[in-house]
C-alpha cells in the first residue's frame, strides 16, 4: 500500500516533502536561518484574532498589536518592529523556511502559500467519481492555491451534483443527509458529508470557519469528498461485481437462504 500523502502546511511538523515526496519531518526557520527553538514552528493567526485583542481589556497596546496582526494578515512582506541589533535590521514576516529531515532540501512560503519550489495542487478524483461531480471537483483543484474558499464551495457543490447518483433529489443537502441516515448510512460517512458541507456553505456564507487564507483545511476536503464516493459508489460497485461473479450454483444456495430466513 502507498503511504499517505499529506499535503504540505505552514506550520505543521511534518507532512509529504514538495522535493522528495516522502513523508518527512520538518524543522521551521525564520528568515536568516534563526531556527525557532526545538518543535517550535511558525504562529499562523486567524481572522478572529483582531477582533479578539479589541476585546481583551488586559492587553497594554492593543493599537500596535493590532496593527502588527493588520499586516501579517495581509499576506504582505514587512519587517518586524524589533529593536535592531549589529546582526539584523529585524524579523521579515510573512516568509518562512522549511528544511526537510529526510532529503536535506529547503522550502519557501509566503505567508502560507508554498512558493518553492513550486507546486501545482494534484488532487485526483476518485475512479469512480461521477463526471459532473468530477468537473466539480477538478475545477476545485485547479483554484485552491489562490482561492482556498472558491475551492471549498465548489466541493460542496460536488456533493450536491453526487445526491441524484444515490436515488436523491440534489435540492437540500442536509435533507438528502437525513433521508440517506433514515436507509442505515454509516455514521462516520455521514460525518464527512455535513463536514464538507458546513465548510463549503461558510465558504460561500461566512459563519465561524473563515477559508479565504486556509488552502490546509480546504485541501483535507477533497480527501473526504473521495473518501464519500468511494463508500457510496465504488466499494458497492466492487461488491456487487464479485457477488454476481459467484458460481451459479452458489448464487442459488444464497438465494433459498435468504428465502428461508425471510420466511
Amino acid at each position: 500500500m502507498a503511504p499517505k500523502v499529506i499535503t504540505p502546511a505552514l506550520g505543521e511538523n511534518s507532512f509529504s516533502c514538495a522535493h522528495c515526496g516522502a513523508r518527512s519531518h520538518q524543522t521551521w526557520y525564520r528568515l536568516f536561518l534563526a531556527s525557532y527553538q526545538k518543535d517550535a514552528k511558525p504562529f499562523v493567526p486567524t481572522p478572529d484574532v483582531i477582533s479578539n485583542i479589541r476585546q481583551d481589556r488586559t492587553i497594554g497596546d492593543r493599537a500596535s498589536l493590532i496593527e502588527f496582526f493588520e499586516r501579517l494578515l495581509s499576506r504582505r512582506l514587512f519587517v518586524d518592529g524589533s529593536p535592531k541589533s549589529v546582526y539584523t535590521d529585524g524579523e521579515l514576516m510573512n516568509l518562512y523556511v522549511s528544511l526537510c529531515y529526510s532529503c536535506s532540501e529547503y522550502s519557501v512560503w509566503l505567508a502560507d502559500r508554498l512558493i518553492a519550489p513550486a507546486q501545482p495542487s494534484a488532487f485526483e478524483p476518485n475512479e469512480e467519481m461521477p463526471a459532473d461531480v468530477k468537473l466539480d471537483f477538478q475545477e476545485a483543484s485547479s483554484i485552491v492555491d489562490q482561492s482556498p474558499r472558491g475551492a471549498a464551495a465548489l466541493l460542496r457543490l460536488s456533493i450536491q451534483r453526487l445526491m441524484p447518483h444515490l436515488g436523491l433529489k440534489g435540492k437540500n443537502i442536509d435533507n438528502d443527509i437525513g433521508e440517506l441516515m433514515k436507509r442505515g448510512l454509516d455514521a462516520r460517512i455521514q460525518q464527512a458529508l455535513d463536514v464538507v458541507r458546513v465548510v463549503g456553505n461558510n465558504a460561500v456564507h461566512p459563519g465561524q470557519i473563515d477559508l479565504r487564507d486556509d488552502k490546509a483545511t480546504a485541501a483535507k476536503l477533497f480527501g473526504l469528498v473521495n473518501l464519500i464516493v468511494e463508500a457510496m459508489i465504488a466499494t458497492p460497485k466492487h461488491i456487487a461485481s464479485m457477488y454476481e461473479a459467484l458460481p451459479e450454483g452458489a448464487l442459488k444456495a444464497i438465494e433459498r437462504r435468504d428465502q428461508k430466513d425471510g420466511t
